[in-house]
């Protein structure tokens, strides 16, 4: 379909077409989630969920261009545009939007815009707070470094600028530093393989062109959008949403730290808030505690809609 001008690609699954509308945003920014449709199986017995590769993303990679509207702001726009696209093909007045990461900035602006559009916002992996939050996961990574003696770690952290990392080599930095974040269990916790290269090769949401040019576009997309993301601050831009807003954070995640989301959580001002712990994750508990984040959403989130 068409969104903000240009040509994006979504996949609509679900058993019931009645059933509650679950939008997905994906994080990166660029790190499109259609290969990963078979985490979804549960979540497919009891809701409508749509992937969204945003533009510049996976199978919408090609809507990259115009490069000038690759920014936070016409990103924002898509989704509140895709929004009523999907309430009005379902004939839905709201949906619940449930934002991982990156995703995380996008639903929560919408739904601060657009209230009317949404019966709740759920994140995982929320960022609150980017160049706060790269402060906290470097000082995790030095201790964590220090506490198993690698010294491999310790003198290549040791070789960067404290951060926040702004600019190009910004982001080679950050990208030093996601790796070990990787190696160390503060990206995914969980003892089942996170396999980004094995879903995608599996997939066959994707063709091969599209495969091949999958980390490409996600690359590009995440240097086009990174000084947007080192921007964020949610506690200045959004300080108050008129939605039921659920924060699951993976205990484990120093992606985007913990402790970072919680000093949001706790000066967010929302017409119901609720912060919930997921023990055995990191940055992905909808992804690495499944069946807990498919109960989370049908046991507390689903009846807080009908309010």
């Amino acid at each position: 379909m068409t969104l903000g001008g240009v040509r994006q690609w979504l996949l609509v699954r679900g058993r019931r077409a009645e059933s509650p509308i679950l939008l997905k945003l994906h994080g990166g920014p660029g790190q499109a989630e259609m290969a990963t449709v078979g985490l979804n199986g549960l979540l497919e017995n009891d809701f409508v969920v749509v992937e969204w590769d945003q533009r510049g993303s996976g199978k919408s990679g090609a809507a990259i261009q115009p490069v000038m509207a690759m920014n936070v702001s016409q990103l924002v726009a898509d989704t509140i545009e895709l929004t009523e696209h999907l309430t009005q093909r379902f004939g839905r007045r709201k949906l619940i939007v449930v934002g991982h990461s990156w995703g995380s900035v996008l639903g929560l602006m919408a739904a601060q815009q657009r209230p009317d559009l949404f019966s709740a916002f759920v994140s995982t992996g929320l960022i609150a707070n980017f160049a706060e939050g790269q402060r906290v996961a470097y000082r995790f990574l030095l201790a964590e470094s220090r506490r198993r003696g690698n010294t491999k770690a310790l003198n290549e952290l040791n070789s960067l600028d404290s951060p926040p990392y702004a600019g190009t080599d910004g982001i080679a930095k950050w990208r030093r530093c996601a790796r070990w974040l990787s190696e160390f269990g503060a990206l995914w916790h969980s003892s089942e393989k996170f396999d980004r290269v094995g879903w995608m090769l599996a997939s066959i949401e994707y063709s091969w062109p599209e495969k091949l040019r999958f980390n490409r576009a996600a690359k590009r997309s995440f240097d086009l959008l990174y000084a947007d993301l080192m921007s964020v601050n949610l506690s200045e831009t959004v300080p108050r949403v008129e939605v039921p807003v659920f924060f699951t954070e993976g205990r484990h995640d120093r992606m985007a730290p913990v402790e970072v989301a919680e000093r949001y959580f706790t000066s967010l001002i929302a017409s119901r808030k609720e912060l919930v712990w997921f023990e055995n994750s990191a940055h992905f508990p909808q992804w690495e505690e499944r069946a807990r984040f498919h109960e989370f959403l049908l046991r507390t989130v689903l009846p807080a809609t009908a309010v």
